[in-house]
């Protein structure tokens, strides 16, 4: 059987102060770093080891510092910048995250940060094995749409973010689904939304003289003019011109719906908030409710509610009726038996 004297072995006490160094140079980088003098203080070690373990960290964990000279003395930060601290867990919620983004406009570039996440915090603050990223990546697997070209898409979707930093306008290329058509426009970017992983911009259109939402994935190419300036209008708020907004279309014609919801599906609409403006206005005796909405663009909304078939009814206006009925009918059309 082992003795165990309670003393620390020397170089278990050397890592645990490295370790110890790290997350005292992360905590104070934001705040311009320590000094020397006040890691030796706070380690009680001398000056020199303190110089000693600096080494170390910078040549052999090959973590970068910056040393800057003051008038109190050399004061030493991570040149990388500062990394909040997380727990194992919350690094796990981060990397899951990442992993939801597979195939969409960011994952080009999320490849490259979720490398550089995983190094940082699973190499310098905690054993990786606690949160077991390998074996996480294996069992878990995300069901979602993914795009054809996700790199082409993230390319157009970084100049846009610059453009939007800047507000200079861009001049694009878009392929307009219903007149099957690929326009040029000259628009100023006010803001990016997303919905289901699908990336839009909102943009002052300079041809239409409007604001105009343009799905990212359907830009072709993007043309910076970076000496073109444009004002962000201070009466534009991008939360306050979607609040309404089914998904992405603001046609400005707000609307109140009523949908009937069978019971098989009323547990649902009960937990999940489908629109902000969701509002369940009845629960009737068989177990249905009737849900209300305030919102505008319908078109957005019908395809919606024919995801749910025979388990939701719209019951208010009467032209939404109309216009599902008349939608469910073509469709009935395509599978009339041929003989």
């Amino acid at each position: 059987m082992l003795k165990v004297t309670g003393k620390p072995r020397k170089d278990t006490t050397r890592v645990l102060r490295l370790n110890m160094i790290l997350d005292t140079l992360n905590r104070r980088t934001p705040y311009g770093g320590v000094t020397i003098k006040e890691l030796a203080e706070k380690f009680e070690v001398s000056e020199r080891q303190i110089r000693r373990d600096l080494n170390n960290i910078e040549n052999v964990l090959v973590i970068p510092l910056l040393w800057e000279r003051t008038g109190s003395g050399v004061r030493i930060r991570l040149k990388s910048g500062y990394l909040p601290s997380l727990s194992p867990e919350s690094a796990t919620v981060v990397f899951l995250s990442l992993l939801q983004q597979k195939g969409s406009a960011l994952s080009g570039y999320i490849n490259r940060i979720k490398d550089a996440i995983i190094s940082t915090l699973f190499k310098y603050h905690y054993d990786p094995k606690k949160v077991a990223i390998d074996r996480l990546q294996n069992r878990i697997h995300v069901v979602e749409e993914m795009l054809a070209d996700p790199q082409k898409t993230g390319d157009v979707f970084i100049k846009l973010v610059d453009a939007l930093k800047y507000s200079y306008r861009v001049r694009l290329h878009y392929f307009t689904g219903h007149s099957q058509e690929l326009t040029a426009r000259v628009v100023e970017p006010y803001g990016l939304i997303c919905k289901h992983q699908n990336w839009y911009l909102v943009a002052h259109c300079l041809m239409r003289n409007d604001i105009r939402v343009f799905r990212v994935d359907q830009i072709e190419n993007v043309f910076p003019l970076t000496s073109q300036h444009f004002s962000y209008p201070q009466d534009f708020s991008l939360k306050d011109y979607m609040a309404s907004c089914w998904g992405v279309i603001n046609d400005g014609q707000v609307c109140r719906v009523l949908v009937k919801f069978d019971s098989s599906v009323a547990y649902r609409v009960k937990k999940v908030l489908y629109h902000p403006s969701q509002e369940i206005t009845e629960e009737l005796e068989d177990g249905s409710v009737i849900a209300s909405y305030e919102v505008c663009g319908m078109s957005e909304m019908i395809s919606w509610l024919m995801q749910w078939g025979d388990a939701a009814e719209v019951i208010y206006p009467q032209s939404l009726r109309d216009e599902i009925r008349d939608a469910a009918e073509k469709i009935a059309r395509l599978y009339v038996h041929k003989p």
